[in-house]
């Protein structure tokens, strides 16, 4: 099983900088391939405090001279907010700058604002990916590009980049893009949210019926799920971790709505019916002593017995 570590790059507060909040990314990655991680991934989102990574590749290309082992990935790209023609070259980019250690993570995006702001039609997100997918696979394994599609049409175009496609890693629901991914072999990266354990199977089979309709005959579905971890013998710094645990879940509803809530850049957060509290947090999130978060940890490899963990 892999491990990674996932790197959102929110900006928390308004005393918070772009810039500490990259150096202190960057000092994450160096430590995770220090401890052993297998991947370090970067978020892409856009016009919110969510996050400050806008281009997963550039952290990438970044962190690629400061890392010797571990590998690398923007989890995800957010292909039909891309000319997949740039996105294709990009990607082969920087495969140049870590030879062996890239992956790709591709996905649809959900975030209306981003789509609106951009001028892109969020109901076409599914099709746009699919084509984009299709110029990816093109461009990565022979090395030219001559596309007819609905969305894209590109004349014969030569790439000077490697022709080779990185290990592919999939979020998204639609069934036809999970399909696909088990066609290809991908891996399914899934959030159960704060479901932990046999709670969250419901989100492992929303994601596995379509990849086996599709064929896949193995025990278990290549499968990512993404937790927030924190470990602390402090308990004031457990309670902090949850109050951010909290924020995240706050942030992620606000940020489906048309016109999110935000003063600048900044997300304004305000509570959700039915969240759970900080008591409930504290105990059962994988929040806490070593002990603890491994025990939370391992009652969902027990029950999602995935072959990713994203931290």
């Amino acid at each position: 099983m892999e491990f990674s570590l996932f790197n959102l790059m929110s900006l928390n507060h308004a005393n918070e900088t772009p810039a500490e909040v990259m150096a202190t990314t960057v000092e994450a990655v160096q430590l995770a391939e220090q401890i052993g991680f297998d991947i370090s991934w970067f978020a892409e989102h856009h016009f919110s405090s969510a996050s400050i990574c806008s281009s997963p590749l550039l952290m990438v290309a970044h962190c690629a001279p400061l890392t010797r082992r571990i590998r690398l990935g923007p989890a995800v790209v957010v292909l039909p907010l891309y000319h997949p023609l740039r996105a294709v070259q990009e990607i082969g980019m920087v495969q140049l700058m870590a030879p062996g250690r890239i992956l790709l993570g591709i996905g649809s995006g959900h975030q209306p604002h981003e789509f609106r702001t951009y001028g892109i039609d969020l109901s076409a997100r599914t099709q746009l990916l699919h084509e984009g997918w299709d110029i990816l696979e093109q461009g990565l394994t022979t090395g030219r590009v001559a596309y007819e599609g609905e969305h894209y049409r590109i004349p014969e175009a030569p790439l000077c980049l490697p022709s080779t496609m990185p290990p592919l890693y999939l979020a998204g629901n639609d069934p036809s893009l999970i399909a696909r991914a088990a066609r290809a072999g991908a891996t399914l990266l899934i959030s159960p949210g704060l479901r932990w354990g046999k709670e969250a199977l419901p989100a492992k089979t929303k994601v596995e019926g379509p990849y086996r309709a599709a064929g896949f005959q193995g025990t278990d579905i290549p499968l990512g799920v993404q937790r927030y971890i924190f470990v602390t013998e402090d308990p004031a710094e457990a309670r902090h971790a949850v109050e951010a645990v909290r924020n995240l879940m706050r942030n992620t509803v606000a940020l489906r709505s048309e016109n999110p809530p935000r003063d600048g850049v900044l997300l304004r957060t305000s509570p959700q019916e039915g969240e759970p509290s900080l008591d409930w947090l504290l105990e059962h999130a994988p929040i806490g002593p070593a002990e603890k978060v491994i025990r939370v940890l391992t009652e969902d490899i027990r029950a999602l017995r995935p072959s990713h963990f994203s931290l």
